[in-house]
């Protein structure tokens, strides 16, 4: 039927076939690991070495960037598995379009690991051996985990931009034109409406995914950026001001502004979308002057569609913005606030 959506648009729940205690388990496992791995053979040989390695400070960078990791090796996992079944999320890209937007994520994924590589003498100067490679590897590890998350919010982009103009065709070649349909047909069908519900549903549900796996992954950058901060403040506290709290702060505000220019234009595009959509459903009276009937079926169309809240005043974008800065600021000013 034209009112149901087919099989493949159901919903992934890979994660929810795990054990609560079995996931848990396995991200904490990886923390440790990657927590392990970072910290093993970290002394130079000398006493300040063995006493910087076993210091607060310096474990605290390394239980924070372990965490990281482990959340990085996770996102990488949910992206990889919404490439491999977009038709769950309600979009359809072709296949050369998935294998190019992912080669421009990765070529912009090495472009940012070269200028990283050439700021390798910038470092904070710590008595660990190998702290540039020590450094570098979850550096590495957060850009493999932004390469597909990044492909996926162009291929949904651009998934919003074509829906009223694009017959889309899932796996198995059964047709769900719905989106389409319900825009352009002119008999107004209302059995149309509901299958395009549905699917701008399931492309908001993934504009929130990726929102926020991409502010889950900047607040673990920050967090590590803040904690190797305070390491370096610990081991020198008379040359502080050559890693100085604005440091940490500038480096938020860059992800934040990084987050705001990813996700604002697939919001806006959706919402242009979902604004068809509701003008189609519920068209403006051919005198001009609503009746309060009409105000009260618009605006259940409206929070159905979630139109009732701005862009800009949704709660998950102020959050995206606001969370590096928050983070950012706290881990910044850490060091002052112990002492």
């Amino acid at each position: 039927m034209l009112g149901e959506l087919p099989r493949e648009l159901a919903e992934d729940r890979f994660w929810e076939k795990l054990p609560p205690p079995l996931l848990s388990m396995i991200v904490l496992g990886l923390a440790f690991l990657f927590t392990g791995l970072l910290g093993a053979a970290g002394s130079d040989g000398t006493a300040d070495s063995k006493a910087f390695v076993r210091g607060v400070p310096w474990n605290v960078w390394l239980a924070v960037t372990g965490a990281a990791m482990a959340l990085f090796v996770v996102l990488t996992v949910q992206a990889v598995r919404v490439l491999q079944h977009p038709y769950r999320w309600g979009f359809y890209p072709p296949r050369r379009r998935i294998l190019g937007y992912l080669v421009c994520a990765i070529a912009g994924c090495l472009i940012a690991s070269v200028y990283r590589l050439q700021l390798s003498g910038a470092l904070p100067d710590l008595p660990v051996r190998e702290l540039d490679f020590r450094t570098l590897v979850p550096f590495i590890a957060s850009l493999i985990a932004t390469a597909p998350w990044l492909t996926i919010v162009w291929l949904a982009h651009s998934e919003c931009r074509e829906l009223s103009i694009r017959e889309d065709r899932p796996p198995g070649g059964q047709h769900v034109n719905d989106y389409a349909d319900a825009l352009e047909d002119r008999s107004d069908n209302p059995a149309l409406f509901p299958p395009a519900i549905r699917r701008l549903e399931r492309l908001w549900q993934l504009l929130l995914v990726c929102v926020g796996a991409f502010t889950i992954g900047v607040v673990a950058a920050v967090a590590s950026a803040g904690a190797l901060r305070g390491a370096f403040v610990a081991a020198h506290p008379d040359r502080a001001d050559e890693f100085p709290p604005a440091n940490v702060l500038l480096y938020g505000a860059t992800f934040a502004v990084g987050l705001a220019v990813i996700g604002v234009p697939l919001a806006v595009a959706w919402r242009n979308r979902a604004q068809q959509l509701a003008e189609r459903i519920c068209p403006m009276p051919p005198d001009a002057r609503p009746t309060a009937e009409w105000l009260e079926e618009r605006k259940r169309i409206e929070h159905l569609l979630h139109l009732d809240i701005g862009v800009l005043r949704n709660p998950l974008t102020i959050f995206s913005v606001l969370a590096p800065l928050a983070v950012s600021a706290i881990a910044a000013f850490l060091p002052q606030l112990a002492n």
